[in-house]
């Protein structure tokens, strides 16, 4: 009886949540808003706090296509550390110089987004 409620609870759980894809479409999503409140704020400490949400985000991007794990492709894999590297040297930029627009990130992660979408709605 209780084998059966455990399985159903899980069943419930696997249908309800998110692919992977999914998961770093939201994560993306998050981070554009972040970036855009930022950008239309003129307080330094909510700026500096959507510009090190962004440096984690491309730093765990980074470390993620390091390795090749057979998962992604090489060239793609490249591609994403390549990304990473821009928007980090950007963000680190960024928060150097607070006049600096925030435009280039928010552009870059909603590329990142589209592309995400659209692999999804094929997948």
């Amino acid at each position: 009886m209780y084998q059966n409620n455990a399985m159903n609870a899980y069943r419930l759980a696997a249908s309800s949540s998110l692919s992977d894809r999914e998961a770093d479409a939201e994560c993306f999503r998050r981070l554009i808003a972040t970036l855009e409140s930022a950008a239309h704020e003129t307080d330094v400490i909510q700026r500096n706090q959507a510009l090190a949400k962004n440096q984690r985000l491309w730093s765990l991007i980074q470390r993620a296509n390091a390795v090749e794990a057979g998962m992604v492709e090489t060239e793609d894999r490249l591609l994403f550390a390549r990304m990473a590297d821009q928007a980090q040297r950007y963000g680190i930029r960024a928060i150097l110089d607070p006049t600096l627009s925030l435009a280039p990130l928010i552009d870059t992660a909603r590329n990142v987004l589209e592309g995400l979408e659209m692999a999804i709605s094929e997948g």
